[in-house]
């Protein structure tokens, strides 16, 4: 079984484009994040406890107890509390341009102090005068344009910010603990699959280079493509991976 987590302001039904490669090895169970797709939250937070008892109902409910783990960007956090939460049942986990492989020092300072969260509302009704900075920071090639886009695009409009800010808060719990995770993953002898885009701005392909130092039963690949990396071609080199 492979539970599979998708990224920011997606759904579940990215991940069915693997199914024709994947589906052959496992049974996908693909699931739509709190405040995404048909997920109905109506807690405020999404806890590490909250993804085990989903983990362990769908393990039941299919006679299973032992999995893997797939998480694309912002997945890449679910995969990780999993991780922290369900050592001793993983098989692999796969992490696809993962979010949550280093701390975040803009996502630390937005949501965990009140004055950051405050900051990041005014953000949210006020983003003029953030805009113009980036396009300065751009402007400085401090950051690359692709990043300047990105950022621009998920923050276009009032609505997404909004639920930028909500998103972030919601999953608060997942704060990112390398460490451990690379100890669990020897620990529990877990093989470990990275992919990464090399020309990814976002993720860059450096976090994973990082990653996997002192890891055991480990892979890092790195494709000639983006960030979205979600897509029909990955089934190859997947199978690829699995059957190294």
């Amino acid at each position: 079984m492979l539970f599979c987590f998708h990224g920011f302001g997606e759904t579940a039904f990215n991940f069915s484009v693997l199914e024709s490669g994947l589906g052959k090895i496992y049974t996908i169970v693909s699931i739509d994040l709190p405040l995404h797709g048909m997920t109905q939250w109506n807690n405020q937070f999404f806890l590490k406890n909250d993804l085990k008892n989903i983990i362990s109902l769908f393990l039941k409910q299919f006679n299973k107890k032992r999995f893997s783990l797939m998480g694309f960007s912002l997945g890449g956090k679910m995969v990780i509390g999993a991780l922290k939460e369900l050592p001793g049942q993983i098989n692999e986990i796969f992490l696809l341009a993962p979010d949550g492989l280093r701390k975040n020092i803009w996502y630390n300072l937005s949501i965990y102090p009140a004055w950051g969260r405050k900051l990041f509302l005014h953000l949210v009704r006020h983003p003029e005068k953030y805009f113009a900075a980036v396009k300065f920071l751009a402007w400085l090639r401090i950051i690359p344009s692709s990043l300047k886009k990105f950022i621009e695009s998920q923050l276009a409009t009032e609505e997404k910010r909004q639920f930028s800010f909500d998103v972030w808060y919601c999953i608060k719990d997942f704060d990112t603990d390398v460490k451990t995770a690379r100890q669990l993953l020897n620990e529990n002898k877990i093989r470990s699959f990275l992919f990464f885009g090399e020309f990814d701005k976002v993720i860059r392909p450096v976090f994973g280079k990082r990653f996997v130092k002192g890891l055991n039963n480990t892979q890092l690949i790195i494709l000639p493509k983006g960030h979205h990396l979600v897509k029909e071609y990955l089934n190859d080199e997947l199978l690829k991976a699995l059957n190294k």
